[in-house]
């Protein structure tokens, strides 16, 4: 990057392709970091495995190999879910181990709320262990409506803390849950209380919402966000999903099909330059 903007590629534009191929079109693409996307749902082929040692040793044969560093490992699921520190535990301890602070997670549903933060609570002690700032997302579909405005996020950082809890804020999430919010002002007032940020743009083509390249064509003006980011040195990820598509009411689905690779690499390309040209 020609900028200090600590600027990332999150891996779910990459959906199905292994990660040898993934980092190695992250760095030709002129990025020095990356988001390793590992989030129920939304990605393909994730398994419990993932989270292992031996699963950490080759992401970081590989970040030496392309000279990529990572600040950040997403990895949404049901925070309420039944036995929740014995299933998220194992991600902190990887993200320890590929050189991660900031884990990037989605909430769940609003009803399921109350016994989310008390699994978030338990899991204080493996974060301050590990190092860890979790960070949570407003969500982008009704699966996790827990968290939706900045409000929503502010209120549960209340509950839980500001120290090794924070918030990781996504327009694009926002304007497919409901467009009828004010984005760019959420976004704005997002800057003075979280650690993390994600950058992704949308479209609505044939009446679904499509996540397309941040070149200022999609709904979400980026200008005033992007230049505060870079004078807060707030690091961020282009999220840009281009297998998945939301329906009108924020059902998220799958396309079956891989993307082009010539697709992706125009995408970012796109992306970085228009991101380099704001001031």
């Amino acid at each position: 990057m020609t900028n200090s903007l600590r600027l990332a590629v999150n891996t779910s534009i990459f959906d199905g392709y292994d990660l040898d191929t993934t980092l190695a079109t992250i760095k030709k693409c002129g990025f020095n970091f990356f988001e390793l996307a590992y989030n129920q749902g939304y990605v393909g082929n994730l398994n419990q495995d993932l989270f292992g040692i031996e699963n950490a040793n080759k992401v970081n044969e590989l970040k030496q190999k392309y000279q990529l560093a990572t600040l950040a490992l997403g990895c949404t699921m049901d925070l309420s879910a039944n036995d929740f520190l014995s299933i998220f535990s194992p991600r902190l301890h990887f993200a320890k181990l590929i050189g991660a602070t900031y884990i990037n997670v989605c909430t769940t549903k609003l009803e399921n709320k109350a016994k989310m933060v008390s699994n978030l609570k338990s899991l204080r002690p493996v974060l301050e262990k590990t190092g860890c700032i979790l960070c949570l997302e407003n969500g982008g579909d009704y699966n996790f409506d827990a968290f939706i405005t900045l409000e929503d996020g502010i209120e549960l950082l209340n509950e839980l803390g500001n120290d090794v809890y924070s918030i990781n804020f996504d327009p694009g999430n926002m304007m497919t849950f409901d467009k009828t919010l004010d984005v760019v002002t959420q976004s704005m007032k997002s800057l003075d209380c979280i650690r993390y940020f994600h950058i992704k743009d949308v479209c609505i083509r044939d009446e679904k919402f499509r996540f397309i390249s941040v070149e200022g064509k999609g709904l979400i003006d980026y200008s005033r966000i992007v230049s505060e980011l870079k004078k807060r040195d707030i690091p961020c990820s282009f999220e840009i999903p281009l297998r998945i598509y939301r329906d009108l009411d924020s059902t998220p689905h799958r396309f079956e099909h891989m993307v082009d690779l010539a697709v992706i690499e125009k995408t970012l390309i796109k992306s970085r330059k228009y991101i380099e040209s704001i001031s």
